[in-house]
């Protein structure tokens, strides 16, 4: 039995003191700040259903989600059709590829990390999924 004692305690002893280290190295390790990324808005709503009406009333060929967003103490809701990790990407689109489709309204939101999307429309290829969520592009559509 003292055998066992001596043999074990100096490795649990050791697992200790590395499970220390490694909890305090991990503390001290600043968290990482959300990047920006920047949506491409098409509309803006105070209400989830108004936000709803128009995304299901788009054309056939476009299909937008809707993004929840606080502005001065309260909810919003953004149809958005496109984002990215980069502003001026989002603006050479905007004026570009898009340009054809974009109303006087459509704008540029700068969101702290991704915003919380609330809203998919139906797949047009089956009509029973939902479209994904977007996902930032790393480079503009129209490079």
């Amino acid at each position: 039995m003292n055998r066992l004692i001596k043999r074990y305690i100096p490795l649990m002893l050791l697992v200790c003191v590395a499970l220390t280290c490694a909890m305090s190295a991990q503390a001290k390790t600043p968290k990482k700040k959300a990047r920006t990324v920047y949506y491409i808005v098409c509309a803006s709503y105070s209400s989830l259903d108004k936000a709803i009406k128009h995304s299901e009333q788009m054309s056939e060929v476009l299909f937008y989600p809707v993004y929840q967003a606080t502005v001065n103490g309260k909810t919003v809701y953004r149809l958005c059709c496109e984002c990215y990790y980069n502003q001026a990407d989002a603006q050479k689109d905007l004026n570009g590829i898009l340009s054809g489709f974009k109303g006087e309204d459509w704008w540029i939101w700068p969101s702290k990390g991704l915003a919380k999307c609330v809203y998919r429309p139906l797949s047009p290829a089956d009509g029973e999924e939902r479209i994904p969520e977007l996902k930032p592009n790393v480079h503009a559509i129209s490079d």
